[in-house]
């Protein structure tokens, strides 16, 4: 059986990678001029890889670890001690151990108790994310914590994230995010551990294109597929190479020689993308219900501005940002996790946002956005000034963040379009948990399963 995979994601090549070891043949087509999708990497200079967007990983995320044991590569990973600070009120709380939260003075003593005991019996008690799909995070923080984790904490942190939709969130995001990756036993309560290959991301994207290649198929990158059309066999058409730099919509692209032939397609990326490549006759096929699904989703853009900076902008690995009044929802000073030794001495800060479209910063350039951030770092770090800059490097990821509203998980497509032989397994999809690289490895993975399950394997035997 040949198959497209469309996008090179983590997603996209975990199931390329399965599909290969099956047996079947898989060309993977990407828009990006490089592996990884949202983890993919940039050359900060000097042979340095550093990832577009933040990436770490936690000790419970067990899917991803076990791809590394299963490449010979798990050695790669290193655990190192994390530290998370809480900026609020003018200045940094440090919030890694529980002793920081009795510390965390923007709450009264009571307040802290009262919201260190609901996420403490939400991890212990709530191990389906059932009961939380019909409730909005503000309702359940307000119950179980109280008004002032609300106006302090949690709804800053949502409204940076969410902007509008803040109060529209439902308790199952957050649920996943406090039960499903904080589960914090042992010596870790005392001090959270946090994940990252010895070399970027990189050498793991490379080992799944490797294997897959290895397996007579193509990993073609700057190569994204600009229709798909028929009905198995399929028609990939694809892009010619230059096509990012068109944007995401696979109708700008031209087309750039034959189509090829594929017994089914498997689509990683974004629902309006997806719904973009596909040729009218096929979206018919696909029929308006599950399009209505595609087109029902919303997402926020990830706009991260990365510096090297010439000195330590704070002590802290990660700080949230809670303080309404600054542009940008997230602090994270990559060289505060892993030694900057490995960098030859620099420093790299990510200053990251999530804004709707539309926003006035997404429009801006890395320059201008130093100049709209820099009175919110000096508010972070008083003795901050733009000299500190050596370099800085702008990425936006516009379907990075699907908001989950209440009700979400009715508005799920499922994996099978109902077209043999076409599916479609993206972020939305990973639900309760929130998007991540393991949790990626997972849906690449039930793809690969979902397909060989479906008949199309002895359809395509058989033509």
């Amino acid at each position: 059986m040949r198959v497209a995979v469309l996008g090179a994601g983590v997603a996209g090549l975990v199931c390329a990678h399965r599909l290969t070891q099956a047996g079947h043949v898989c060309d993977v087509y990407e828009r990006w001029p490089g592996l990884g999708g949202q983890a993919a990497t940039v050359d900060v200079g000097d042979g340095h890889l550093l990832e577009r967007y933040y990436h770490h990983l936690f000790t419970s995320d067990r899917h991803i670890a076990a791809l590394y044991e299963e490449l010979g590569m798990g050695d790669e990973l290193q655990w190192r001690p994390s530290s998370m600070a809480f900026f609020v009120d003018g200045r940094q709380w440090p919030f890694t151990t529980p002793m920081d939260l009795l510390r965390f003075g923007p709450l009264s003593p009571v307040a802290r108790v009262r919201m260190g005991l609901a996420v403490l019996l939400l991890q212990k008690r709530a191990k389906e994310v059932g009961p939380y799909e019909q409730i909005t995070a503000r309702a359940w923080i307000e119950w179980a914590m109280g008004r002032a984790p609300w106006e302090k904490i949690w709804g800053p942190l949502l409204r940076g994230k969410f902007g509008d939709r803040a109060e529209d969130i439902s308790m199952a995001w957050l649920w996943g995010k406090l039960t499903l990756r904080r589960q914090l036993e042992g010596e870790e309560a005392r001090q959270e551990l946090l994940g990252y290959p010895a070399h970027s991301w990189q050498r793991l994207f490379e080992a799944l294109r490797d294997a897959i290649q290895a397996g007579s198929g193509r990993v073609l990158v700057d190569r994204p597929a600009a229709r798909v059309e028929g009905a198995g066999p399929y028609l990939v058409h694809a892009a010619a190479p230059g096509a990012f730099r068109t944007g995401h919509d696979p109708r700008a692209y031209a087309v750039d020689g034959p189509a090829e032939r594929y017994d089914a397609v498997v689509a990683t990326v974004p629902n309006d993308v997806f719904e973009g490549v596909l040729a009218p006759e096929l979206a018919a096929r696909v029929g308006e219900p599950y399009l209505d699904l595609l087109r029902g989703t919303e997402y926020h853009t990830a706009l991260c501005l990365l510096l090297e900076l010439d000195r330590r902008f704070s002590p802290f690995y990660w700080t949230n940002v809670a303080d309404p009044e600054l542009p940008f929802v997230g602090l994270v000073e990559h060289t505060n996790l892993v030694e900057r030794e490995r960098y030859d001495g620099r420093r790299f800060l990510y200053v990251a946002n999530y804004l709707a479209p539309g926003d006035p910063l997404l429009d801006l350039s890395a320059q201008e956005l130093v100049a709209a951030y820099e009175p919110g770092l000096r508010k972070v770090q008083p003795a901050f000034e733009t000299g500190w800059i050596r370099e800085r490097w702008l990425f936006r990821e516009p379907a990075a963040q699907p908001i989950v509203t209440v009700g979400y998980h009715e508005r799920i497509p499922p994996l099978q379009t109902g077209v043999p032989g076409l599916l479609l397994a993206n972020t939305t999809q990973i639900y309760p948990e929130d998007r991540g690289t393991n949790y990626s490895v997972r849906l690449g993975e039930d793809a690969a399963r979902e397909l060989l399950a479906s008949g199309v394997q002895a359809r395509a035997t058989a033509a």
